[in-house]
């Protein structure tokens, strides 16, 4: 199974293609991705419990906010939303959220060029929904890393 032909790229540059992570839920790799994260992740924004669950993303909240794109399966950009804010930490050095990236299978570098926007590239084609799934992975180390570095003892 490969990823959907119809990309979401709303500026329809020819053969690039983008996806919502969320539409690729269905795909093996990104399934699994989804299944080894928390059914929630709280936001590590505030020592206030009632803020961390208040800007708490789920599962299908945090697809929702992840994007992929590519022209060549080589250079990616990967994006995520702004509620993601609040459970990782992208700074202006997301050195965590780099170095999360790069550790993936068949990643030879990430940098992050905007706001919530990093281009990564690999060594070898990865279909969009691989590329889907090394992206939830990081998000959830990021995750694990912010909360340790802000003393948040997380039950996973």
């Amino acid at each position: 199974m490969v990823p959907p032909r119809r990309s979401e790229d709303p500026t329809n540059t020819p053969g690039y293609f983008f996806y919502r992570v969320d539409r690729l839920a269905g795909f093996p790799p990104v399934a699994a991705a989804i299944s080894r994260a928390p059914s929630v992740l709280p936001a590590i924004c505030s020592d206030d419990s009632a803020m961390r669950e208040a800007f708490a993303q789920s599962r299908g909240a945090l697809c929702r906010q992840l994007w992929v794109g590519t022209d060549d399966g080589l250079h990616w950009e990967l994006s995520f939303g702004d509620g993601l804010k609040f459970v990782v930490d992208p700074g202006d050095e997301p050195v965590d959220f780099l170095r999360g990236l790069v550790a993936q299978p068949g990643v030879s570098s990430a940098e992050h060029y905007c706001d919530e926007n990093f281009t990564v590239e690999t060594t070898r084609v990865l279909r969009a929904d691989e590329m889907a799934a090394y992206f939830i992975d990081t998000v959830v180390t990021a995750h694990r890393e912010f909360a340790r570095s802000q003393g948040i003892d997380l039950p996973y």
